[in-house]
């Protein structure tokens, strides 16, 4: 539990352009990062790169390179693991990598994911999915896949979110019949791949909410497959009010008892997809130096 959750003028916003001090010295203390470890892992992780068949030649980003390090405490070989998932998934999956050529915002079914506006006191954001909001008449199950990676890919090139981490608010009202024949094991074991193995995403909490049988139904099947340390940040709320209890109000919609009138955030959406272009193999910059 957020032990300042009621103290709201911590609260960042999601845009917040700068490093706070507090993040520098949690990548120091909880990732092993300075200088001289960015220097010495960036040395290694190129050499290993150089050397593998998967990687030879490629003149990879140093800030994807270093995201990718971050994530592993600066362990050269776990990072080259992780880009090599990633490059897999590009030739497995590549459609992940490309843009939405229409304006999704505008459409319902597709506003089922959003990141919300402020941040949390450590610094962390919060994605916000609203399951019973997707039709898959009304977008195809390849634009939900996107979405999802779009959103989580895009937010990691920030410097504070690569460090304080993200949280999660699923919402499973509304959801039904029309769902439950996409939670396929295969499907299921795709979300895992690319949310553990692909992304150097650090996770802290999924709270789930207005659960139903398809939350028990995803949760039964998958839960085999979780490690200790997954199934520890899963948190089911029996009302939607006791996120009050881990998040300030002015982090949460006003449906969740918080202050968040106009939540979805069509803009930074439009764009965050429109720098998603820009994704080659090489990886991207930070959003900020």
């Amino acid at each position: 539990m957020n032990e300042n959750v009621n103290d709201t003028t911590k609260v960042l916003p999601l845009q917040i352009n700068y490093i706070p001090e507090f993040i520098s010295k949690m990548a120091e203390e909880e990732f092993n990062d300075s200088p001289e470890n960015r220097r010495k892992g960036l040395e290694e992780l190129k050499e290993l790169l150089n050397e593998d068949k998967m990687t030879k030649g490629i003149e990879f980003e140093d800030d994807f390179l270093l995201v990718y390090l971050l994530h592993n405490k600066f362990n050269a070989d776990g990072a080259l693991a992780g880009i090599r998932h990633l490059l897999n998934l590009r030739i497995n999956h590549s459609y992940l990598f490309r843009s939405i050529p229409f304006d999704f915002t505008t459409i319902p079914a597709a506003q089922f994911i959003t990141v919300l506006p402020y941040r949390r006191s450590d610094g962390s954001v919060t994605v916000l999915l609203e399951f019973g909001k997707i039709y898959l008449d009304d977008i195809s199950f390849e634009t939900f896949k996107q979405l999802a990676f779009i959103v989580y890919q895009q937010l990691l090139r920030d410097p504070v979110t690569q460090v304080a981490g993200f949280n999660a608010i699923q919402d499973y009202s509304n959801t039904g019949i029309r769902h439950i024949r996409y939670c396929t094991l295969q499907n299921l074991f795709l979300l895992h791949h690319v949310a553990l193995d692909c992304l150097p995403a650090r996770y802290l909490e999924v709270h789930c909410i207005n659960g139903n049988f398809l939350l028990s139904t995803m949760f039964t099947l998958f839960k085999p497959f979780m490690s200790e340390k997954i199934r520890k940040m899963f948190h089911f709320h029996s009302s939607p009010d006791e996120l009050l209890n881990y998040f300030p109000a002015e982090v949460l919609p006003v449906q969740y008892g918080g202050t968040l009138s106009d939540y979805y955030m069509a803009d930074w959406l439009k764009k965050a997809n429109k720098q998603h272009e820009d994704l080659t193999v090489k990886g991207q910059k930070n959003i900020f130096p």
